[in-house]
This record gives structure tokens, C-alpha cells and sequence, in this order.
């Protein structure tokens, strides 16, 4: 037990100041202290690292970190249930530790199925940021029905295609204009959905999540077709038609509840 609390003391604390933050927004409600701690938490992720900044190639690492703790505040700041709240606060503490460990102890010559596990991980991170996000731009368009539509559309095309770039490196390690093309296609496919997906009568929290779950199924497929052996359509409807009975399903028990 003392091995892990020394291999892993920023992980610990990470999660820490990351749960204090919460709870202090969570009983202190004030937009100032909502923004300062923002700026608290990415000099928290400054020292914690700061050894580490030179190095380009772990700043989308770095920005994960933030980017997280901020879709943790959004979900905060749009779930008016006290007890889901706290929950909220104790995965995204638990998540957060976790990724600042897995950061600190991935280096080059860590065994690549370690590697593998790591970047399942920080994807799902990279999913939980995008579902967060689309489910506040949808929160947005119906608290605030006078923002311009084009201007959530944009903000749709923007922070999608940002992600979708954020788990194909991971993957492939090219420069962002080589994904050009594929991340203009992203965007304007994920506008459309997010505008069809708006028509459906649900709220914004299941509107969002049916939002993620296409763009992550758009995103799978797209990085299958840039790999070498492409999508491999045998196994992959199977997939499909799996994905395609829990949609229905799920539009079932919420039409219900």
C-alpha cells in the first residue's frame, strides 16, 4: 500500500484538489470562484509537470486534464440533483487521478500492450469531454433560445473536429493538415447531427448523449478506413446491427420513463 501512494502521489493528489475544487464550487456557488478554480487547476497540472512541459508532445495530455475537470464543471453546473452531483465529482476525481498517474508513468519504454490500455483510457476521456460539451451546447440552445443557431452549429464543427483530431493521433501520428479533409468532413457531419438530433423530444442531457454516441460511432469508423487493412466490414456489422438494437431500445425506454 505505501509503494502506491509513493509510485502514485500525483495521481492522489490530483484527485484531490480536483474533488476540492467541486465540492468548494459545489457549496460555494459564485462565477468568480467557478473561473478561478479553472485557473487554479491548470497550475495544479503546471507543477505537477512542470519537467514535463518542454516536451510538445504531451500537451494533448495536458490539455485532456483540463479539459475534463471543465466538462466536469459543466455537467456540475447543469445537474440540479445534489446526490448525482457528488457522484459526478467522485468519478471525475477518481478519472482525473487516474489519467495525471497514467501521464507520469507512460515513457517510451513502456511495453506496448500497457500502451495500448493507456490510450483506450485517455480516449474514453476524450469521448467523456465531447459528450459533456454536447450536452451543454444543447443545455445552451434551450436555456438561451436567442444565441444565433449558426453560432452553436460553428461551436459544434469546432470542438468535435478538435477531439476527433485528439484520438487519431493517438493512433496515427500525423500532422494536422494531413487530417484536413477528414476532420471538415467531421465537422459538418457532426453540425447536421447535432441540428437532427435536436428535432428528437428529449432533453438536453439525452439529446447529448445520442449526439455522442453517433459522433463516437463516425469517429471509430473513420479511423478503421485510415488504417492499413481498412474497415472490416465482416465484423463490423455485427457491430452495427448491435448498436443499431441498443438505439432503438434505448429510444423505447425513454419514450417511457
Amino acid at each position: 500500500m505505501m509503494k502506491f501512494f509513493i509510485f502514485n502521489w500525483k495521481g492522489i493528489v490530483g484527485a484531490l484538489v480536483v474533488a476540492g475544487l467541486c465540492f468548494s464550487i459545489l457549496r460555494f456557488s459564485n462565477p468568480i470562484f467557478f473561473l478561478s478554480s479553472i485557473v487554479l487547476w491548470i497550475a495544479v497540472v503546471a507543477l505537477l509537470f512542470r519537467s514535463r512541459l518542454s516536451d510538445s508532445s504531451m500537451w494533448w495530455n495536458f490539455g485532456l486534464l483540463i479539459l475534463v475537470y471543465i466538462a466536469t464543471l459543466l455537467l456540475m453546473s447543469l445537474t440540479e440533483w445534489i446526490p448525482v452531483t457528488r457522484v459526478i465529482i467522485l468519478l471525475a476525481a477518481v478519472s482525473i487521478g487516474s489519467f495525471v498517474a497514467i501521464i507520469e508513468s507512460e515513457h517510451e519504454e513502456t511495453p506496448v500492450y500497457i500502451k495500448k490500455a493507456f490510450r483506450r483510457i485517455f480516449v474514453m476521456g476524450w469521448v467523456f469531454v465531447c459528450g459533456a460539451f454536447l450536452i451543454t451546447t444543447y443545455a445552451i440552445s434551450v436555456f438561451f433560445p436567442n444565441i444565433p443557431v449558426w453560432l452553436l452549429f460553428l461551436s459544434v464543427g469546432v470542438y468535435t473536429s478538435i477531439i476527433s483530431y485528439a484520438v487519431w493521433r493517438m493512433y496515427y501520428p500525423i500532422s494536422i493538415r494531413r487530417f484536413s479533409l477528414w476532420l471538415l468532413i467531421m465537422a459538418v457531419m457532426n453540425m447536421e447531427i447535432f441540428w437532427a438530433v435536436h428535432l428528437l423530444p428529449f432533453g438536453y442531457i439525452v439529446l447529448g448523449f445520442i449526439a455522442t454516441w453517433i459522433w463516437y460511432m463516425i469517429l471509430l469508423f473513420i479511423r478503421f478506413h485510415m488504417s492499413v487493412e481498412g474497415v472490416r466490414w465482416k465484423e463490423q456489422i455485427r457491430f452495427l446491427i448491435g448498436n443499431g438494437i441498443l438505439f432503438v431500445l434505448l429510444l423505447f425506454v425513454i419514450r417511457w420513463i
